[in-house]
């Protein structure tokens, strides 16, 4: 396509009002990679202001926009990395997808209506993610009374309002279950902290499981908080010999690497002595010695299924909510060992 003269001085006053070349202009109007979703829609905007992007040629800026929040308290934790690959996931397939996008990490205890409203006054999105965030009341009651649209992903809405995509957690750990009560286990430990509707599902998944194997016990303990205290103790019970579980399911890989650290410092060898199984399969899992057996989630493709939904969404205002469930694989290390 030849540019005429005249295109070239738009480009070059929205360079000049932007603070940015003109390279940058075109290619931000040409959805190229290397720029910044904020950069890429202050440059649409200043564009559809100046009528350089002709209403039939490009839809407004704000509807090709989304803005996502995501949990600050498990992003900059043990789960970082987990939600480290969810935002660039998202980052990628909303690029792919025409979007621009972006990215607020929040303290959800004090995410309210009133931060919707401010946000949303300053920055026109057309699409509210929420990543690992669960709606309060007054959240979900300002998405179902307005205009605003909302996605959550790494969650749910058990009353189905609104669009979701996660991993099966409930199917992940029962499959997690069954692969130690399958290597011979009968005596578990399930190891879990933070709960929300995603971890809720793993814990009644993990105890269908033991729930079909006749003469199976399973004790519970929890590291919430980043609190050991329950952990260790539990620990020590086992090596007076007061606990007698074999296996342990961690919710998370994170709760996975506390628990083994705490039997290496009580003498207790896995997997000779002690059989572990983590969730997520999150990096450190390969660095774990011996390497971690753990459930992997596709964060790229829970973030493609995001994006998916919000552009169905978008085209279609009045469909029917959809819940995705993505699926997860047992990642084999080597803390399972075989007992009967």
């Amino acid at each position: 396509m030849v540019r005429s003269r005249k295109s070239d001085a738009n480009q070059i006053a929205i360079a000049k009002a932007a603070g940015v070349s003109v390279s940058t202009v075109s290619r931000a109007l040409s959805d190229a990679r290397g720029i910044s979703d904020e950069r890429r829609m202050q440059i649409r905007k200043l564009a559809e202001d100046a009528g350089y992007l002709g209403r039939g040629k490009q839809q407004p800026a704000e509807t090709r926009h989304l803005r996502a929040y995501v949990t600050g308290s498990l992003a900059t934790g043990g789960l970082a990395p987990f939600y480290e690959a969810v935002i660039a996931g998202l980052r990628s397939s909303a690029r792919d997808a025409g979007f621009t996008l972006s990215i607020r990490m929040v303290d959800e205890a004090s995410l309210g209506p009133e931060r919707m409203i401010r946000d949303q006054e300053l920055e026109t999105a057309a699409m509210t993610i929420f990543v690992g965030i669960d709606l309060t009341d007054a959240l979900a009651a300002h998405f179902l009374n307005g205009a605003d649209k909302v996605i959550l992903v790494n969650g749910y809405d058990p009353a189905m309002r609104f669009d979701c995509v996660a991993p099966n957690n409930f199917f992940g750990a029962e499959l997690a279950g069954h692969t130690l009560l399958r290597a011979g286990h009968r005596n578990l430990l399930y190891v879990h902290d933070h709960t929300r509707w995603t971890t809720t599902q793993r814990r009644r998944g993990f105890y269908s499981a033991v729930e079909a194997y006749a003469g199976t016990t399973c004790a519970a303990v929890t590291v919430a908080g980043g609190v050991d205290t329950e952990l260790l103790l539990e620990v020590e019970r086992r090596v007076r010999g007061q606990s007698q579980w074999t296996s342990v399911f961690c919710a998370n890989d994170m709760g996975a690497f506390r628990l083994m650290s705490a039997l290496e410092a009580a003498g207790l060898s896995v997997p000779d002595q002690i059989s572990v199984i983590g969730f997520d399969d999150l990096p450190y899992a390969a660095l774990m010695h011996p390497r971690l057996t753990t459930m992997r989630v596709d964060c790229a493709e829970m973030a493609r299924q995001a994006i998916a939904l919000a552009q169905r969404r978008l085209a279609y205002v009045e469909a029917t909510p959809l819940q995705i469930e993505c699926g997860v694989r047992l990642q084999r290390g080597e803390t399972v060992t075989q007992i009967a």
